[in-house]
């Protein structure tokens, strides 16, 4: 269970929305990024981003295999239609994607640096155990993000992200340098006649070329709320 006081604490922050504006997040990157989706979602994001300051230390006590009931509490900084907030998933500058090992293997030679009684290191489970794992990942050098809300805000969470997607700690994502600087128009929903993130369908009026059941807010990766919705890339037969 949640500490009240965190809730708390959450529900106490509202954005202004007489600062929103359409804006976009330019990231240039030094290495891969990592994904175990096909995209990355710009208000998840800002969401993480948002939480680590309002909560400080107490972020990291959070549980990780639950899902929190972030929308009931935390309102973001941008702007909301359709069901969803403005802010696209990742746009990368290639299409590519490759696969690489990445090998986990204890180093005995280290074993000095180990504090424990046991005359026994178990390398086939738990902390210790030896693992080959397999990692998608997208070599991009630029990955961009638009969004509708507080510029200012968000461009003070967003700089102090070290990293994007996956694995991070293992070296992919590294952002060299970020970039935020407004923009003549909102493209945070659709672009060029395409959707740029999951809308759910009912809130369409048309038919969308491509659509799946897709979770449309944070925390992304739970399945609880999902519900058919547009294909991000798609475009729209519009109704009648």
């Amino acid at each position: 269970m949640i500490d009240p006081q965190i809730l708390e604490q959450l529900s106490a922050f509202l954005p202004d929305e007489n600062l929103f504006q359409p804006f976009k997040a330019t990231f240039k990157m030094t290495t891969g990024v990592s994904i175990a989706h096909p995209w990355i979602n710009g208000d998840s994001i800002i969401a993480y981003q948002l939480m680590r300051e309002i909560l400080g230390k107490e972020f990291y006590t959070l549980p990780t295999k639950k899902v929190l009931p972030i929308n009931e509490y935390l309102i973001l900084p941008l702007k909301q239609s359709y069901g969803v907030y403005h802010a696209s998933i990742s746009i990368f500058d290639t299409d590519d994607i490759y696969l690489t090992t990445v090998y986990k293997r204890f180093a005995d030679q280290n074993t000095s640096c180990i504090k424990t009684r046991k005359k026994k290191i178990q390398m086939g489970a738990g902390f210790y155990k030896n693992c080959m794992l397999s990692t998608p990942y997208v070599p991009a050098k630029e990955v961009i993000f638009y969004f509708n809300g507080d510029m200012e805000l968000c461009k003070r969470l967003l700089k102090s992200l070290p990293a994007l997607g996956k694995d991070r700690s293992r070296g992919f994502g590294t952002i060299k340098s970020i970039s935020v600087e407004p923009c003549n128009e909102d493209q945070s929903l659709m672009k060029n006649s395409c959707f740029m993130r999951p809308i759910p369908c009912k809130e369409i009026n048309g038919i969308s070329t491509h659509s799946m059941m897709l979770t449309h807010h944070p925390p992304y990766w739970s399945r609880k709320d999902a519900v058919m919705c547009v294909f991000p890339g798609s475009g729209i037969i519009l109704g009648t």
